[in-house]
């Protein structure tokens, strides 16, 4: 039922900035705005027990504890990426969200660096 309620946040937002837009640009973009972040600390307890369990199964984890963090890491700033490029667009910025999302790309791969040279060396000490 909790999904209910973010469906109707979210069409209540939508239809008070489309209506706010014929009036008055700005206060529609705050609308939007005020619902996003209304969405987002709505599920913010959903992320506070997805990450408890992550750190359960990260405590249970043998092999390969270096890579975690990494994998964390990157799962959060696509997240954010996303997000942040998304209300860029809903503002009519698109020029901006496009380069939040090459940016977080560029991230991303600098955070997998270390796993793509582990793998790498994994494969020639395998093949040598």
């Amino acid at each position: 039922m909790e999904i209910l309620k973010i469906v109707a946040l979210a069409l209540t937002g939508v239809i008070l900035a489309a209506l706010m837009k014929q009036i008055n640009k700005e206060i529609s973009i705050y609308i939007i705005l005020a619902t996003v972040i209304i969405l987002f600390l709505s599920i913010i307890d959903r992320i506070t027990d997805i990450f408890l369990f992550l750190e359960g199964i990260y405590e249970n984890v043998t092999y390969g504890k270096i890579f975690f963090p990494v994998i964390l890491k990157v799962l959060a700033v696509a997240y954010i990426t996303d997000f942040t490029a998304q209300m860029c667009k809903d503002a009519g910025e698109g020029a901006i969200g496009a380069k939040v999302e090459l940016a977080g790309k560029v991230i991303i791969f600098y955070l997998a660096m270390p796993i793509l040279t582990a793998i790498l060396e994994l494969i020639g000490s395998l093949l040598g």
